[in-house]
């Protein structure tokens, strides 16, 4: 599927008039470009929620170019909870991307049948992809899994033209016996605690920030 959205340079507009106008600031860049521009907030929102970081966008540059980009950063006003900036990184032809991309685990291992717990320390795999080549997700199927079996990232089947970074050895899935469940929850929970967001969303006081811009 393709993602399109409607893109304006600016110049000396201040975010902050515009995002009062609905309209988003951002850049688009690479090694090579670096020229600020924005969009309208609620196409960006639309097309954001279906495209996300895994899908290209492409911009239509109000000269009539198009730029296929992915979304590499958006800064969120902590306050109202809305987008404040977006960057937009720019593609070249036969450019490939390092990325994660989410596993989907699927079937009912026949050791949780047995009392087994499912633990999948690894949810998303690095991969290196064209970005038209970019899945949705990768399949794990854990069906045939015992009571201490694993699954590994080299067990795994990629998607045609997708290349693994992730550690071939690091565990995606395993069969916890029973009498080590409570352990396992334990771990759980300790890590809950540390959890943090993923640094592709940026929060900021993008407000601060308007005189840089």
């Amino acid at each position: 599927m393709e993602y399109k959205l409607k893109a304006y340079y600016r110049e000396s507009e201040k975010p902050r008039v515009l995002r009062r106008e609905g309209k988003l600031p951002g850049i688009m860049y690479n090694k090579n470009v670096n020229k600020k521009l924005y969009v309208n907030l609620g196409e960006f929102d639309r097309v954001f929620r279906r495209a996300g970081v895994h899908h290209v966008i492409t911009l239509e540059l109000e000269d009539g170019e198009t730029v296929d980009t992915v979304v590499r950063a958006v800064q969120l006003n902590k306050r109202r909870r809305r987008p404040e900036h977006v960057d937009f990184y720019v593609l070249t032809k036969g450019q490939t991307l390092d990325m994660y991309v989410t596993l989907k685990f699927v079937g009912e291992a026949k050791g949780v049948k047995l009392g087994g717990v499912l633990s999948t320390p690894v949810t998303d795999l690095e991969v290196r992809v064209l970005p038209r080549n970019i899945p949705d997700h990768i399949v794990v199927d854990v069906s045939e899994l015992g009571i201490g079996d694993a699954l590994h990232a080299s067990d795994l089947t990629l998607p045609e033209g997708v290349e693994l970074l992730t550690d071939p050895e690091s565990v995606v899935a395993t069969v916890v016996p029973p009498e080590d469940v409570d352990k396992l929850e334990a771990e759980a929970a300790e890590g809950e605690e540390f959890e943090v967001e993923p640094e592709l969303i940026k929060r900021g006081k993008a407000d601060e920030e308007e005189e840089s811009e």
